[in-house]
Parts: structure tokens; C-alpha cells; sequence
């Protein structure tokens, strides 16, 4: 796991919605891993972590069960960002 001290700059700062909507709008490639961890200030392996919740089917849905929409979080900014862009893999919409 990098740090800040390994030149992440935004190592373990939570995730704003506008960023995981940006993610997001892009395909899970590693070229576009590459370029999302250095324009976001990200680690690779956050970047992929984000793409690994957003389409494991059972994982995100297991997760989202005991939240609430109030709930500020990178599961429900996920879920938002899903439903903005009508991602559908992974577990059927409400």
C-alpha cells in the first residue's frame, strides 16, 4: 500500500464524488488506470481497487445493504456514479 511518503498525494484522502464519477466515465484499462492515479494524485492499485468494487457483482451489493442513501461514503459514491452512467454489471439496479 503506498503512502504519502511514497509520493501519492492523495494517499488515504477520501475520494470525492466528482472523481469517482470520473473514473468511472472511463473503461477499466491499464493505460487509463495509469493516467487517472497520476491526474488524480492516486496510487495504481486505488484506481484498480475503485474499477474491482464497482464491477464485482455480489461484493458492492453485499456492502450497499446496510447503508443508506445519507451515507458518504466510497460504496455510495460508487453506487451513485453506477446509476448516473447506467452501469449495470455487476448486480441488477433498484
Amino acid at each position: 500500500m503506498k503512502t504519502k511518503k511514497d509520493g501519492v498525494p492523495n494517499a488515504f484522502s477520501p475520494y470525492k464524488q466528482e472523481e469517482i464519477n470520473l473514473i468511472l466515465s472511463l473503461p477499466p484499462t491499464h493505460t487509463n488506470v495509469k493516467n487517472l492515479a497520476k491526474s488524480l494524485g492516486r496510487s495504481d492499485e486505488a484506481i484498480y481497487t475503485i474499477y474491482h468494487l464497482t464491477y464485482s457483482g455480489n461484493f458492492l451489493k453485499k456492502m450497499l445493504q446496510g447503508m443508506t442513501d445519507s451515507q458518504n461514503n466510497v460504496v455510495t459514491k460508487i453506487a451513485n456514479a453506477k446509476k448516473k452512467y447506467g452501469i449495470f454489471i455487476g448486480h441488477e439496479a433498484n
